[in-house]
């Protein structure tokens, strides 16, 4: 029988057994890709398996559980990091950057300010900014798409608005 075949048989006969083991030891909007890392892993050593695959495949899940847990908790760990030692992005550059741009930045959304400086300000790639965000990089090209142009309309409306010394100097002259 093809190697194919023989896999797509596997998958069917143990698919839903170890989809139910992470079920029971991960939310539910990870239990997809968990089970889809585990059948990778499969196919790459599919010639090793033993003659009762079940129990090597939910061995091989509870690593690649345990790989994820190891991530999350990196990453939150990361984000305290980040937001114990590092001063808001706003303040960090309000020499190199305008008053009205600041007040632009200040009517954004926190994730919204937080993307933009990674980009701006750190130099990083959207890829590498959804990676310090944790999330896709496709959300990330989408969400900074949107706070430019968020930022965009809150720099029309400050431009707008007169600043506090051209409201004081109208009001000095005669």
């Amino acid at each position: 029988m093809e190697r194919r075949i023989r896999f797509e048989l596997l998958y069917a006969k143990h698919g839903p057994a170890v989809k139910a083991y992470i079920l029971r030891r991960a939310p539910a909007s990870l239990a997809d890709d968990l089970v889809a890392e585990v059948f990778v892993v499969c196919w790459r050593r599919f010639d090793e398996l033993p003659v009762d695959p079940l129990p090597w495949l939910l061995g091989v899940a509870r690593r690649v559980l345990a790989t994820q847990r190891r991530g999350e908790r990196r990453s939150v760990a990361l984000h305290d990091r980040i937001a114990e030692n590092s001063t808001p992005p706003v303040q960090a550059h309000a020499s190199t950057v305008g008053e009205e741009m600041l007040a632009a930045l200040q009517r954004l959304s926190a994730s919204d300010r937080e993307l933009l400086a990674l980009i701006a300000w750190e130099g990083l790639s959207p890829v590498q900014a959804a990676g310090v965000l944790g999330i896709r990089p496709a959300t990330a090209r989408v969400r900074l798409h949107r706070a430019r142009r968020r930022l965009g309309v809150a720099l029309a409306r400050e431009q707008d608005r007169p600043s506090a010394c051209s409201s004081l100097s109208m009001e000095a002259s005669p």
